[in-house]
Order: structure tokens, then sequence, then C-alpha cells
């Protein structure tokens, strides 16, 4: 698609250093969409050994962590192998500092808050299973009966009982070029449906590799399941298209989702307030030399990590972006990138010399996400004076304030 030549095109194994011109490579998984990894460089040079890590698109988690350290703890002489990131052993006490980590940093602003993607999965999944069974279900969601009316007008039969036998469900999902499998295709499992997307969408997905998934993917559009460009989830699209799968499907009408970390807030998920968050501009936030400046900074980034950063998200957080009588379109806080909170955790969890943003929007904005990454770097440093002074050997995934020992899934 690409137009790159198949023979510029080597593959690495995962979770395994390999030699490229002398430079150490290793791929882990980035938890972002298929073929999204993670790369650990480790460069000989006259001063020594240099450490990169570069995150491309990652959904951080406790488990990037414990695998970059596992990786640069080994020394280059000998081999790291799947069993070596992989392995359920704990942490290295002592690892060496990264010297530059370059970051994916797309929702570097406290106010992106996500839940974990399973729980969003799940909940969509089940959302769908219960409109997909129950004729009442979606008209009803969000809505509470009125006491009292319900009372009488439960007894009323139904005003067409046929539509309701004669009613089939579309349930179309959102996506780009790749990615947001996890959530059509537990949504297809939960129904015991089959996936209907585009040519050009079916090739990206045989690329995969997955028998499983191919076998799930339908030939025509009377499939249940419908995955389709990102930018065609809107009122005139979705009614559109509707129209076009209702010839083959005999569709009455469509719910969709909009499965992107932009729609993580407001009236779009829960119904409490957007949260503020700390603001890196605080004047109580100082420079390492000042312990007065650290435990101030450590106490708004554990408000922002620990307070915001692990939300749940149930059916209940479901809120529709646009209805019609036959449309309903939801958008979901389902991220494959770091929130806020994640990426906090991510880098003070790291110790690294340099951190560098790889995403960048206004000047403001990349001041502000400066200010963030220099702060975070000021709790490693003042952790580690720590950490020594008290002669314990503490990994830094274990930082008392950011609560990462206590957090057992932060994606």
């Amino acid at each position: 698609k690409l137009g790159v030549s198949h023979k510029l095109v080597h593959a690495l194994p995962m979770n395994t250093r390999c030699n490229v011109h002398g430079v150490h490579v290793t791929f882990i998984d980035a938890n972002h969409c298929p073929g999204a990894v993670i790369i650990v460089f480790e460069v000989p040079s006259e001063q020594g050994l240099v450490r990169i890590v570069h995150t491309g698109d990652f959904r951080a988690s406790r488990e990037h962590v414990e695998q970059i350290l596992r990786i640069v703890a080994i020394d280059t002489q000998k081999a790291v192998l799947p069993e070596h990131v992989m392995c359920a052993q704990a942490t290295p006490c002592v690892s060496p500092t990264i010297d530059y980590v370059y970051l994916d940093t797309t929702y570097l602003q406290p106010s992106y808050v996500f839940p974990p993607q399973t729980d969003v999965v799940r909940a969509v999944a089940s959302f769908c299973t219960k409109v997909n069974t129950d004729a009442s279900f979606l008209p009803n969601f969000g809505h509470k009966p009125n006491p009292r009316i319900s009372p009488i007008t439960r007894w009323f039969p139904s005003r067409n009982p046929q539509s309701v036998r004669k009613r089939r469900v579309l349930f179309v999902v959102g996506s780009y070029t790749i990615g947001k499998e996890r959530l059509f295709i537990e949504i297809a499992q939960h129904l015991g449906a089959r996936i209907y997307v585009s040519p050009a969408k079916r090739r990206m997905l045989e690329c995969l590799g997955s028998s499983q998934l191919v076998q799930m993917l339908a030939p025509d559009m009377s499939a249940q399941v419908h995955v389709v460009e990102m930018s065609k989830v809107n009122m005139k699209g979705m009614a559109e298209h509707l129209a076009s799968a209702q010839k083959c499907g005999g569709f009455s009408s469509v719910v969709a989702f909009s499965p992107t970390g932009w729609a993580h807030s407001g009236m779009h998920y829960g119904a409490r307030p957007e949260p503020r968050g700390p603001d890196p501009l605080d004047p109580g936030l100082a420079d390492p030399e000042s312990h007065a400046g650290f435990e101030r900074t450590t106490q708004l980034l554990a408000q922002a990590a620990c307070m915001h950063g692990d939300s749940t998200f149930t059916i209940d957080n479901l809120k529709p972006r646009g209805s019609s009588s036959t449309v309903t379109i939801f958008p979901v806080p389902y991220s494959e990138h770091s929130s806020f909170a994640e990426l906090a955790r991510f880098v003070c969890s790291l110790k690294a010399t340099h951190i560098i943003p790889t995403v960048f929007s206004s000047p403001a904005i990349n001041d502000t996400a400066a200010r963030w990454l220099r702060h975070w770097q000021t709790i490693n440093i003042h952790f580690e004076r720590w950490a020594r002074a008290a002669d314990a050997n503490i990994p830094p995934t274990h930082h008392p304030t950011l609560g990462l020992r206590d957090c057992k899934n932060i994606v």
C-alpha cells in the first residue's frame, strides 16, 4: 500500500535482542494497534553504551516498565530472549539509566482521563448484547421512569408488536486504517455475529495473520457488525450506511460507536465534570534542590495519577452523541494512547536522562508538556537520592507517591 519494496522490509522477532549493524535492538509490544512496538536501542559508543527507548504510539502499562528494565539490566554480551523479557520474575532492583526516551505525548494533559481498555470493551459488548436481545432497552436507555406514569403505562400493550419481531439492529464501529480490533471483535463474539469490512480493510486485516479473525469476516453487508472509517461515524454518514446495508441485511436501525481518546470527557463520559488536574505552572512546583518543591510536585502528580487515572467504565457511562428514530451514535473513551496518569507513571518509573516528546501542538501546549516532563524527572532525581541515602535498593517502579506498587492494572 505504501509502495515500499519487500526487499527493504526485514522482520525482527519480538522480545529478542537483535544486532543490526552493531546496534542492539529489541522490540516489545506497544499495546497500541497490531504491529506497533516499543523499540529499545543499545548503542555502543566511545563513552560507553547509550540506551534509547522509542515508544512510538503506545498505551503505557506496568509491564512495559518491567520489560524495559529487564532488557537493559542484561549485559549486551548476553542474549535477550522472550523468556527473559516476559518472565514473571521481579523487576531488577538496580537498573542502568536510560539515556533517551522518545515519548508518545498525544494526551499529555491532566484532563485526559481514560478508563482501562478492558472495561470499555466489556461494557460496549454487553451493551450491544442488551440492545440486540431487548427491543425496549435502547429507547429507555439513560431515562429514569416517572413513578407516577410507569405503573399505568406498563399495562399498555405494544403499539406494534410485529415491528419488534422484525427488528434487526446493525452495530457499527469506527476505525482507522488499522486499530480498534479488540472492540469490534469482542462485540461480534458477544453477538455470535460476523464482521463486514471494506475490501481494503479486509486486505489489511488479512496481513495480521489471524485465521480466527479472517473466519469472522463476512463477504457482504448482511453481517451484523460493520467496521467503517472513523470520519463516517456521524448522523448523516450512518443514515447513508444503514440505507446501503438494509438492501441485503434487512436492518431496521443502527447503533454506532466512535472509539477514540478524544471522547474522554464532559457529558460523553460519565456524570462527573472533566477533572481540571494540577497546573505545571504552580509556583509550588520547584527545582530539584528544593525538598518542599519535590513534595509539592509529587502531591499534585499523585492527585492526577491516582485520583483521576484509574477510572472505571460501565454501561451507565455510555452517553449518546446523537440519535434519531433509526440512528444512535455513542462516543467511547477507547484509547490506544496513554492517558496523562499513565504517562506520569511510565516516566517516573524509568531512570531517564532525557525525555523527548514526539507529538507537538500549539506553543503553549508544548511548553506545558515540557514542564510536566521536567517535573517528572525531578521526582526521579529526588527518589534516587532518597534511596541511596537510605541505602534502600527500591526500584523506581515502587515509587511510594504515585502508588505504582498498589496499582494492579493501569491500562
